[in-house]
């Protein structure tokens, strides 16, 4: 691979990006995301920068900021604004909700199942969408390492001021990348490529404010429809470029 070769070089000039070779990669970042898999609720906020190629190939990004709070045996929420959006989408363990602020709609459906099991379901059959999911899975580390054909461990990077551990792990379809941070290993910023898709695009997510027990309510994931919202679907929600 090009790009890691020209890392190795710059490795081997400045003595930073390379400093710790015998760092294992694939144990790193199983060692940060079964923090979360382990974490019964958790809080954090995230900025979204994310690419889309239109149909005339003209390429895009996207900024979003939003928030994430799971807990394991209670539900989720997933909240986002930007420019074409600003919604919310939640679990409760009965019903699922969504409330798109910009359209002025609200979505209530009701559904029974594991947090994965609704995530799966909102995106794949409800045309939801939950930026940054993959690593709020039960089994995050086992799903996100499968597939994994080549990995890498690139040093450290500063990202929002802060030291980060910098993997990347090549796969079938995507490579992802993380960056953790080089004193409690939670997630600094996380990246996928998607590189058989046209244009390759991009999606990265940039965390802040993690807390692995932050206070919950039997109320933290149900939602009411707003006065004067109209009752529409998921699909509704999308923002369209």
């Amino acid at each position: 691979m090009k790009f890691l070769k020209i890392f190795a070089v710059l490795g081997l000039i400045n003595g930073d990006v390379l400093a710790e070779s015998d760092i294992d990669p694939e144990a790193l970042a199983k060692r940060s995301l079964s923090q979360l898999a382990n974490a019964e609720v958790i809080s954090v906020d995230g900025a979204v920068s994310e690419e889309a190629v239109l149909s005339q190939g003209l390429k895009i990004r996207s900024h979003r900021e939003g928030s994430i709070l799971l807990s394991r045996s209670r539900g989720f929420m997933f909240s986002r604004s930007g420019a074409l959006v600003n919604q919310v989408v939640s679990y409760d363990g009965s019903t699922v909700y969504g409330v798109g602020h910009t359209s002025k709609i609200f979505v209530s459906v009701p559904v029974s199942g594991t947090n994965d099991e609704v995530m799966d379901i909102l995106t794949s059959q409800a045309g939801a969408y939950l930026p940054g999911r993959d690593l709020f899975y039960a089994d995050v580390a086992e799903e996100l390492l499968a597939e994994v054909s080549e990995s890498h461990y690139l040093g450290l990077a500063p990202i929002n001021g802060a030291a980060c551990h910098y993997v990347v792990m090549r796969g079938p379809d995507v490579d992802w990348h993380l960056w953790m941070n080089e004193h409690d290993l939670l997630p600094c910023k996380y990246m996928i490529t998607s590189k058989w898709m046209a244009g390759a695009p991009e999606f990265e997510i940039t965390f802040s404010n993690w807390d692995l027990n932050p206070a919950i309510s039997d109320s933290s994931f149900t939602l009411s429809a707003p006065e004067g919202y109209a009752r529409a679907k998921f699909v509704d929600m999308q923002p369209e470029y």
